[in-house]
């Protein structure tokens, strides 16, 4: 292990923050016994942070349109508009999904969907997506929403 990536997980241990330069060391490092410090050292920040408890959430994704007009190469969902498999939930779909979320016990959704050219409320993207946050928060406020990766 070189000097640089002890000095890094030194300095993460005492409670100080590394920078994204520091980050990128780390990723770098590929000799087993850097890659065991940094493992290690992981280890020990979780521990000093949260000891042994383990959490978890329930989480559903709604997706709420394929219909996208970008053609990225690695993507498999998208839809274009009219093309058989292509869908728009209706504010209302979007509402039982979240309903049918609340029952099973989710304190997350994940809202994923395509760059659907019609979706806009008053001729405005960003209107539209404010809506189908405001949506499903309006209904469930104590829900997390994860949107828009």
């Amino acid at each position: 292990m070189t000097m640089a990536t002890a000095d890094i997980l030194d300095r993460a241990l005492a409670g100080q923050d590394i920078s994204p330069a520091d980050g990128v060391t780390l990723l770098k490092q590929t000799a087993p016994d850097a890659i065991e410090a940094i493992r290690a050292t992981a280890d020990r920040l979780r521990q000093q942070q949260v000891g042994d408890t383990v959490t978890y959430i329930v989480n559903r994704n709604i997706n709420y349109t394929n219909i996208c007009e970008q053609h990225c190469s690695f993507c498999a969902f998208r839809r274009d508009q009219g093309q058989p498999g292509a869908y728009w939930l209706s504010w209302e779909n979007i509402l039982e999904k979240a309903a049918a979320a609340v029952t099973e016990g989710a304190t997350e959704i994940c809202m994923q969907g395509g760059l659907n050219p019609t979706a806009k409320v008053d001729g405005r993207s960003l209107a539209y997506y404010q809506k189908l946050v405001a949506t499903i928060k309006d209904r469930f406020p104590r829900l997390h929403i994860h949107a828009f990766s």
